[in-house]
């Protein structure tokens, strides 16, 4: 399902990143009342995120998936508590009494996965008859405020700052991969990834915005309904950009969904 292009050259920076994001990865956690057993955590990493939420919400039965075996030998280390996967017929929770939560995976999946998987992974979400879907990920839109983001010209003020700023090579390696940056879609790509130049050889490539938010509710099917929604752009991507180029993102460039099965 994945190429060389998958390899995190700096594995240590990478578990830190998404650390860091803990507390917002468990956003569904105060938002969702009908009762549930299990929570499956799907690209589930080293498991920090069953590690923090164990000792604070110890009455669920906690699992993790992830197709990286190296990954989840990681997981099994660090929560030995917990149950994690690296093949997804050996889990053997009832579904329907179990939360699935996808925090940072759906690009993962578009940027790394053959057509054929991808299809395999939304069956996997939609198909298996979860309880509660909880899904966290970026995300556009093909339209903000009535204008097409896919087509709308980048913000020339925003996009001179970045040119003549001391990550004006980066952008030049972006450029490289994804051509020149001329639409806010592209340009909000950059930004959201110009930081993680430890394993650049690798972000640079992965897709963030890989599916629009258009898209993805088009997949929803009718045996769920939306019980929380929000588009946001993350508080310290806003803080971070403010401070490296001295303007201020508005686009919403994040979704927050949570789904419950009718």
């Amino acid at each position: 399902m994945a190429d060389g292009t998958n390899k995190i050259a700096d594995l240590n920076i990478y578990l830190t990143r998404m650390h860091r994001s803990i507390l917002d990865k468990m956003f569904f956690i105060d938002k969702v009342f009908e009762p549930f057993e299990n929570i499956l955590d799907f690209g589930c990493a080293n498991g920090e995120l069953i590690k923090a939420m164990l000792p604070m919400f110890p009455d669920y039965d906690y699992l993790g998936y992830d197709i990286s075996p190296e990954m989840i030998r990681a997981a099994r280390k660090n929560v030995p508590e917990a149950r994690f996967f690296d093949d997804w017929n050996a889990i053997d929770i009832p579904f329907g009494r179990s939360l699935i939560n996808i925090s940072s995976t759906i690009h993962e999946v578009y940027s790394y996965c053959a057509p054929e998987d991808i299809e395999i992974f939304w069956q996997r979400v939609f198909g298996s008859g979860f309880k509660y879907v909880a899904v966290r990920d970026m995300m556009f839109s093909e339209k903000a405020d009535g204008i097409s983001f896919v087509n709308a010209a980048a913000d020339e003020e925003q996009l001179s700052a970045v040119r003549n700023s001391r990550y004006a090579e980066w952008l030049e390696s972006f450029e490289s991969v994804w051509g020149r940056v001329e639409s806010q879609r592209q340009l909000v790509h950059f930004l959201l990834k110009y930081k993680y130049t430890q394993n650049w050889g690798r972000e640079v490539r992965e897709n963030y915005f890989p599916i629009s938010y258009e898209e993805f509710m088009k997949r929803l099917p009718d045996t769920y309904r939306i019980v929380y929604e929000d588009r946001f752009t993350l508080p310290y991507t806003s803080w971070q950009i403010r401070s490296d180029f001295g303007f201020e993102l508005k686009d919403r460039t994040h979704l927050k969904l949570i789904l419950e099965r009718k």
